[in-house]
């Protein structure tokens, strides 16, 4: 009896010896993205050769545009045989599978499941705005899209005081039991003018806006030409050039899109211009029935419709997001001109797209 007990407690210990050895083999470790990562340099620190970095690049056109930044993480699982990756795009849904086994790699697209967790936070701002929402959630993505949310009701900086209240509810995004990265920005809350202002991101297909009731009642001649409000650039008459290097005026609003997201006419109008230049690469300018002029720079593709002359309505599709021209990253340059003057556009457009309107209204109605 004493022999068989002796049996039954090594075979149990073998047994739970073993599990954790296996399960550790194939559990993956989260990283952190570092400062001056790229796809090449992460692939290098985990045993890549040159040849296989080259391989890698090559099996999908999406990994030679990954966007990294500092608040995202990979996911890496070593074996004695083999080497895989998960490397998730900070700014959209885009995730890839790199597998190395022995000389052989292989690399795609994949749909990641994420578990989605929230998390909330509340502060008073001192100093930036910027810089109060970082002291929460260190993340420049949370931060930006938060301002995002504002973007259309804050005339100036100064309409955020010293001590106004602000608050957050953002996603937190988790595979294999690893965090990865902030997903959306929902439910937000800011004294401006000494008001709180909220607003919730409201998602529709693929894109989404964030919105209170009141912005139905905003009085403004055009909608927001694109279904996802994420702004790179605002009206800036004295900024740096990022290429040039020389103070050069920013004569329109950035969105910040990836290539081939679709791009609206914001309201009825006819194709004054269209074509091609160095600066503004593809690019449509429309006349409106208001004698106001909008103009789409950076265009990857230009619809095939597209001719001078042509009438357009409020939510058709004129052409779709890119990086033509003078360009950095993919986006949408969106301009308007009054009486021949160029304008700031946030001060005459809509926080949602035309298609988004009923819709909305619809959820006011309901609630």
């Amino acid at each position: 009896m004493y022999n068989l007990a002796i049996i039954v407690c090594a075979f149990i210990f073998a047994f739970t010896s073993y599990q954790p050895a296996e399960v550790g083999a194939n559990t993956f470790t989260a990283k952190q993205v570092r400062l001056g990562d790229n796809l090449l340099s992460i692939l290098r620190q985990n045993g890549f050769s040159e040849k296989q970095r080259e391989q890698v690049i090559a099996a999908d056109k999406g990994l030679r545009t990954l966007f990294l930044t500092l608040d995202t993480r990979y996911l890496i699982r070593t074996t004695p045989t083999e080497t895989e990756l998960r490397i998730f795009d900070s700014q959209t849904s885009q995730a890839f599978r790199v597998l190395k086994k022995g000389a052989r790699v292989e690399a795609s697209s994949y749909q990641p499941k994420f578990t989605v967790k929230h998390t909330k936070a509340e502060g008073r701002v001192y100093g930036s705005l910027m810089g109060s929402l970082m002291a929460k959630v260190n993340s420049n993505w949370v931060a930006t899209r938060f301002m995002d949310a504002y973007v259309f009701d804050m005339a100036h900086s100064r309409d955020v005081v010293r001590g106004a209240r602000f608050s957050f509810t953002v996603e937190r995004l988790y595979e294999a039991n690893q965090f990865i990265k902030y997903g959306e920005v929902l439910n937000t809350s800011l004294d401006i003018r000494g008001i709180a202002v909220q607003k919730k991101f409201v998602r529709y297909k693929d894109g989404g806006v964030f919105f209170s009731a009141q912005d139905l009642l905003e009085n403004r001649p055009f909608f927001a030409p694109v279904e996802y409000i994420k702004i790179a650039s605002r009206f800036k008459p004295n900024r740096l050039h990022p290429i040039t290097g020389r103070v050069q005026p920013h004569l329109g609003i950035d969105f910040e899109l990836p290539v081939g997201d679709p791009v609206f006419a914001p309201r009825k109008g006819i194709i004054v211009r269209y074509g091609n230049n160095r600066a503004a690469g593809n690019f449509i300018v429309l006349l409106h029935s208001n004698g106001m002029e909008t103009s789409y720079n950076h265009l990857h593709k230009i619809d095939k419709r597209i001719r001078q002359g042509l009438k357009v309505s409020a939510g058709e599709k004129i052409g779709e997001v890119g990086c033509t021209g003078y360009c950095t990253r993919a986006h949408l340059h969106f301009a308007v001109k009054k009486k021949g003057r160029m304008v700031d556009p946030v001060k005459y457009i809509k926080a949602y797209p035309p298609q988004m309107e009923r819709y909305l209204e619809e959820r006011v109605a309901s609630n």
